[in-house]
């Protein structure tokens, strides 16, 4: 089951009944059914992303490469007269290679990337299954990493540290809408831990919640003093400020 949310863009998903037989889906789940096994009883996903396809295919370029030379020289060796040895060792590499492939895909596409309402989660495996995690409250720094073919395909690595180094949840790499990931992952943080404003782009006055343009309804630079304004020092009278213009560090 699915919810949007408008503010933010944001797809919500939540936890809900497989059309899937019991027996199929325990024996060979699916990725989204693995993720969901680890959600509490009242978490939310919030997003969910996975590795680009795009990036695969540039990663196994070079097996890709090797496996159309192998059929292009095994076939004219076959067409040649080469017999039938040519022919088995040139389907043995393209099948070893191609295996190869097939694993390195599996284990792509069993990787989730999710944001949930109380934390981020890291699922991988297919065999062993591996799960890592991280609260809001821990994450420290965040590292977007696009390199050119990122930009033209449209994916990159997003680096999220914690304060504990020995956290298994670090890079998440190739996602597939990595823009959209690291805005969710700034604005949870932002929601979790607030903003920090300099002390003078605080409002003056005491309620601090005004929304007005007048000096002291909200947030942006004090107004400059009024030049009979008084400074008051802690022991001292309070002492009124001249402010004849000219150059301040004059004599």
């Amino acid at each position: 089951m699915r919810s949007s949310s408008p503010a933010s863009g944001v797809t919500r998903r939540t936890a809900g009944p497989s059309r899937r037989h019991p027996l199929l889906s325990r024996i060979l789940p699916t990725p989204d059914e693995v993720l969901q096994s680890y959600l509490t009883h009242d978490e939310v996903f919030i997003l969910v992303d996975e590795p680009a396809t795009s990036a695969f295919l540039l990663e196994a370029s070079n097996e890709i490469l090797i496996i159309v030379v192998i059929a292009l020289v095994t076939g004219f060796a076959v067409g040649n007269g080469g017999g039938t040895i040519a022919a088995i060792l040139g389907l043995m590499v393209i099948g070893a290679v191609t295996t190869t492939l097939v694993v390195r895909r599996l284990q792509a596409w069993y990787t989730r990337y999710a944001l949930t309402d109380f934390r981020l989660i890291r699922s991988w495996g297919v065999i062993k299954r591996q799960l890592a995690w991280m609260p809001w409250s821990k994450v420290t720094d965040v590292l977007l990493v696009q390199n050119l073919a990122g930009r033209i395909l449209g994916y990159a690595t997003v680096r999220i540290e914690s304060a504990n180094e020995a956290s298994g949840f670090k890079a998440v790499t190739d996602l597939r809408d990595p823009h959209r990931f690291h805005r969710v992952v700034t604005e949870m943080v932002q929601a979790k831990q607030g903003k920090t404003v300099p002390p003078w782009m605080k409002p003056d006055g005491p309620a601090g919640s005004g929304t007005g343009g007048g000096p002291g309804s909200g947030r942006g630079p004090r107004p400059p003093r009024h030049p009979d304004e008084a400074v008051t020092i802690p022991g001292l009278a309070p002492t009124p400020m001249s402010d004849d213009g000219g150059d301040p560090f004059g004599d």
